[in-house]
């Protein structure tokens, strides 16, 4: 089972930071999941929510500001004084961080009102610039326009459908766009939703999985997203 560092190690750093990236690599994981969206200039930066509020010391939209002004927010002290002054990262910086540690990725795209195919745009734009290995990328969304346009645009590179659980729909999407996985709350999945999944050839990867114990009931998961990766090590 693949154990996935949730928004790096986001249960003992700040998430989405440097620091919880290099924290991942560190503790020896093959992959981590990140969240990415676009700055009001158009740079893709790691950020969960479309506000800056929770994790920074700065107020507003993600989208309502330039990735300069961005970059004047500290978005570590939030979470312990150790952390002060941490930068938000960029794809690209994240990438390049990635291919010098052998790192793999899950990206989640992020989208409210942003514009899908511009959205999406952008992270093929980065991908070809900084020659990302497809082998080493998974691209994820809950929104299945996100999933649709990057399968159209990406064909080359394996996609994760996100859902709070299985539904037919869902079940619909992932046989459209041929995902690799099923991304699922662990919390509303079961052993016969697991065995149906895979038997039609999908991965199944749940989120977020923070006790062991947990995982007695969700047997033969395929990947885990965690806070807490190393308590599954």
């Amino acid at each position: 089972m693949i154990i996935v560092g949730h928004r790096g190690i986001a249960g003992r750093f700040p998430e989405n930071t440097k620091a919880s990236i290099l924290a991942a690599i560190e503790l020896g994981l093959e992959w981590v999941e990140v969240d990415i969206q676009p700055t009001k200039d158009g740079e893709l930066v790691v950020c969960h929510d479309h506000k800056i509020d929770r994790c920074s010391n700065g107020k507003g939209r993600v989208d309502s500001f330039t990735l300069d002004q961005l970059r004047e927010f500290d978005f570590g002290g939030w979470f312990s004084p150790e952390f002060k002054s941490e930068s938000i990262v960029t794809l690209g910086e994240l990438l390049s961080l990635a291919k010098a540690h052998h790192l793999k990725l899950n990206l989640e795209v992020k989208i409210d009102q942003h514009n899908v195919q511009q959205v999406c745009g952008l992270v093929k734009d980065c991908l070809l610039k900084h020659n990302a290995n497809r082998d080493d990328i998974v691209l994820s969304s809950f929104s299945p326009d996100i999933i649709r346009e990057l399968h159209s645009i990406l064909p080359e590179y394996d996609l994760g459908v996100l859902s709070d659980r299985l539904t037919s729909k869902v079940k619909q999407l992932l046989d459209e766009v041929s995902a690799i996985s099923c991304n699922l709350n662990y919390l509303r999945t079961n052993k016969k939703h697991i065995e149906l999944l895979q038997a039609d050839g999908y991965q199944v990867w749940c989120y977020t999985v923070n006790n062991p114990n947990r995982l007695k009931y969700l047997p033969g998961l395929d990947a885990i997203f965690s806070d807490y990766p190393e308590r599954f090590l």
